[in-house]
């Protein structure tokens, strides 16, 4: 299923990027403005392997996975889950994007999950 971006009335973000069948490490685009990062949130529920998913903020175009160096890494144990707040809030420029990875690091790590992981992100523009 493609990433899906839905407006919601919350204290923790006004919209909320959900991936739920992140099985490649393909880059998502979350967002081309400006905007706040509240809360992330990841689910590995049937995976052997932890997953890494990596976020890069505040740039223009697609990152490179591999090659890019993501603004932040969130570890998401094998069959379990994460969610990390950030009341105040993780401000960035230009845009936003996300992907998943089965490798630690931060540029390195390209190789995809061996199952599906669900990520959502709830920001605002």
């Amino acid at each position: 299923m493609p990433l899906l971006t839905t407006d919601a009335s919350n204290p923790l973000g006004t919209k909320i990027a959900t991936e739920t069948d992140g099985k490649s490490s393909t880059v998502n685009q979350i967002d081309d403005t400006a905007g706040i990062i509240y809360q992330v949130e990841g689910k590995n529920l049937n995976g052997a392997n932890d997953v890494y998913l990596k976020v890069y903020a505040g740039i223009s175009q697609a990152p490179t996975v591999g090659s890019t160096a993501p603004t932040h890494i969130y570890r998401i144990s094998a069959g379990s889950s994460m969610s990390v707040s950030y009341p105040a809030g993780l401000s960035y420029t230009t845009g936003l994007f996300a992907a998943v990875v089965e490798t630690s690091g931060g540029t390195e790590g390209s190789d995809d999950p061996s199952s599906a992981v669900t990520y959502s992100i709830r920001y605002t523009t």
